[in-house]
């Protein structure tokens, strides 16, 4: 965003002067008011007084709903600050309340290393790392499997190694069955060289049912039981003897599953019971950790551990962190029970807490490290992106639970964002993520980070590691994508002369959901959608209405063709500059005139937007909830008038929504 206003010439000198919510605060303060209140949009969102529970949930009816991280940081980078000249104690306390110092002590030293992908390569968000063997003895790997690319949900997997020699020859060679595309999924090892994979979403209202097993060994997937409900943004764990536990997560972008599953292969899915009078609420996108087996002496059918943050119904980041304990896991009827751990109004320091939403969260060397997501009011500081807490620290805690920043150099700085984190050896490996920033587009990381991490407390020499034994650095390697290929065309349809071969009739598709047109976009094929409510353009967009609203004398670039179908080959058009009123009574009188208008502010380097190119009529038209989809991931809406005149064959390669009114494209 500073570089976007900066290269407009239109720098924002009070974020570089003032770049804090305290910086700002002693602006203010400086220039003699003296009673200063400044929040960030963040924390407003959650303030008593600001919204309550019941409108911030009312808020899902509007429409989907799950860009939790963008929202987060877009509302830590805007503040609303009032100022004025009665001070009162009241507000003194409240600002108090949200200062934050950038401090932290750390007790482990960590070394890292950078990966730069191939081009276009290894960008994904919101995946699941999964344990991959490579194809010729060389040494394990770690895939990046499933959710969100560049453009698309996608299915294939990016593989991860410090050994090039391992994948000379290494090819997928599995049976067709492959899971689906998906987003915010979990896979989870659950021994002998197998994973678990559980549910994820393609749109917020179509949250997958379906788990797979992986075998690394064999290199294919299984389909296994289904979950009794769909649920993505879950969290899940392996509690032993290829047992996994599954607890919160959504079904819909506006219902939350407040239970607590195991599953196994000897009985599938069993529901836990809650034996305790307390427990958290109903969350999803918390973190979810289950204490080694070498920690405390357990009953062969009992595991303990630790599940913290998360999101509740109401849009608000958990700052609770709880012991949970489970009996009888392998049994029918397994108890849970659970013991909150710090005390509700315990505010972590500077953001050191395990309790965040969309964190990952592993065990490494013994301890649980805790890897980016959101906190609740503030950004996260760059000081405590990645902290670590003992388990000895957490069962011995009183009074709340200790995490100490894990200090390390990451260049460049890594957004950690719908990343997959995954410990391997002496290694954090840290692959893809990326966030929309709202008005200016996607950041993706570039690059895999590989952390290693030296305790302060033992010496090189006692626990095994040192700089110089360590393997290379992790870096992306290829993808694999297992999905069955396209059946070729055939040579006989090639070859076929024109008029054998047979028209396909493209279906009619009235829309009664946005999961139906989720459905159709996972089809990929085209179909014609009747009685679209797009708004008041089908009725107000005639000739003198839209040269009353757009300036008439307003000069647009057209193409001018000289037959009715235009050839790009034979370039039997020109490119004219034309008054928009002119244009349109040309277009009238049957001129062979083309619009497709192109941004108004940079026409090479943005893509036309309807809402900032001709904002006098970009409200009469309008996407209807059922096409969510499309509002979410637009990339462009460009105007077009058309008169007699075919545009040539071309084909566009992303989806393409087109909207048709008075036999004219718009």
């Amino acid at each position: 965003m500073m570089a976007h206003f900066d290269k407009l010439g239109t720098p924002l000198g009070a974020c570089k002067k003032y770049p804090t919510v305290a910086a700002q605060d002693t602006r203010f303060r400086s220039l003699g008011w003296p009673s200063v209140l400044v929040r960030n949009l963040w924390e407003l969102w959650g303030a008593e007084g600001f919204l309550d529970s019941k409108e911030r949930i009312a808020l899902d009816s509007v429409e989907p709903f799950d860009e939790w991280e963008e929202f987060a940081l877009f509302g830590c980078h805007y503040l609303l600050l009032v100022a004025d000249n009665t001070s009162t104690a009241h507000r003194q306390a409240m600002q108090e309340s949200c200062e934050q110092t950038l401090s932290g002590s750390g007790v482990n030293h960590t070394a890292s290393t950078y990966s730069e992908y191939p081009k276009a390569q290894g960008q994904r968000r919101f995946a699941a790392p999964l344990s991959v063997r490579t194809g010729n003895g060389g040494q394990d790997a770690i895939g990046n499997f499933s959710g969100m690319g560049l453009n698309t949900r996608v299915s294939t997997c990016d593989v991860y190694s410090t050994d090039d020699t391992g994948f000379t020859s290494f090819d997928y060679q599995g049976s067709h069955s492959w899971p689906s595309s998906r987003m915010c999924h979990t896979i989870t090892e659950i021994g002998d060289g197998a994973s678990l994979l559980v549910g994820g979403r393609t749109s917020p209202d179509n949250a997958i049912a379906d788990c797979w097993v992986y075998h690394k060994w064999l290199n294919i997937w299984e389909r296994v039981d289904d979950l009794p409900r769909p649920r993505y943004r879950h969290s899940a764990t392996h509690l032993g003897n290829g047992y996994v536990m599954v607890i919160g997560g959504k079904s819909t972008s506006r219902t939350l599953v407040d239970d607590a599953m195991i599953w196994s292969r000897q009985q599938g899915w069993v529901k836990c019971s809650i034996n305790s009078n307390e427990r958290p609420p109903a969350f999803f996108g918390s973190s979810l950790i289950v204490y080694p087996k070498t920690s405390f002496s357990h009953p062969p059918t009992s595991r303990s551990g630790v599940i913290a943050g998360g999101i509740t119904e109401d849009g608000l980041v958990q700052e609770k962190i709880w012991e949970w304990g489970i009996s009888q896991y392998r049994g029918e009827q397994p108890s849970m029970s659970f013991k909150l751990l710090n005390s509700p109004n315990t505010k972590a320091e500077n953001g050191a807490t395990l309790a965040r939403f969309g964190a990952q969260t592993l065990i490494h060397q013994g301890n649980i490290v805790v890897v980016g997501g959101i906190l609740k009011d503030i950004l996260l500081p760059f000081s405590n992106e990645i902290c670590s807490s003992s388990i000895e620290s957490i069962t011995k805690a009183e009074g709340g639970v200790r995490c100490s920043s894990m200090p390390s150099s990451l260049e460049p700085r890594p957004l950690l964002i719908g990343t997959s984190a995954v410990s391997s050896g002496g290694d954090i490996i840290i692959m893809g993520g990326s966030a929309v920033c709202f008005s200016f587009g996607t950041f993706w990381n570039k690059g895999c980070y590989s952390l290693t991490v030296k305790r302060s407390d033992t010496s090189e020499a006692s626990n095994g590691v040192t700089y110089d034994n360590l393997r290379g650095p992790w870096k992306f390697m290829r993808t694999i994508d297992g999905a069955p290929s396209p059946k070729p065309m055939s040579t006989s349809l090639l070859s076929a002369t024109p008029g054998t071969q047979s028209l396909v009739k493209v279906p009619r598709v009235k829309l009664n959901s946005s999961m139906e047109f989720d459905k159709i976009l996972d089809a990929g094929k085209p179909v014609i959608l009747e009685g679209v409510d797009i708004g008041v353009c089908t009725k107000e967009w005639t000739s003198d209405y839209l040269k009353d609203k757009v300036d008439a004398d307003r000069e647009v670039i057209v193409h001018e063709a000289s037959t009715e179908h235009m050839n790009f080959s034979s370039k039997n058009f020109t490119y004219v500059t034309k008054k928009f009123g002119d244009f349109l009574d040309e277009v009238e009188k049957g001129s062979k005139l083309y619009l497709r208008s192109l941004s108004a502010e940079k026409a090479s380097e943005l893509p036309a937007d309807i809402v900032k190119d001709y904002p006098s009529i970009s409200a009469d038209f309008q996407l209807p909830p059922e096409l969510a989809s499309v509002t979410h991931n637009a990339h462009s809406s460009p105007l077009r008038i058309s008169g007699p005149v075919n545009m040539w064959l071309h084909y566009d390669v992303s989806l393409v929504l087109l909207h048709y009114h008075v036999q004219a494209k718009c």
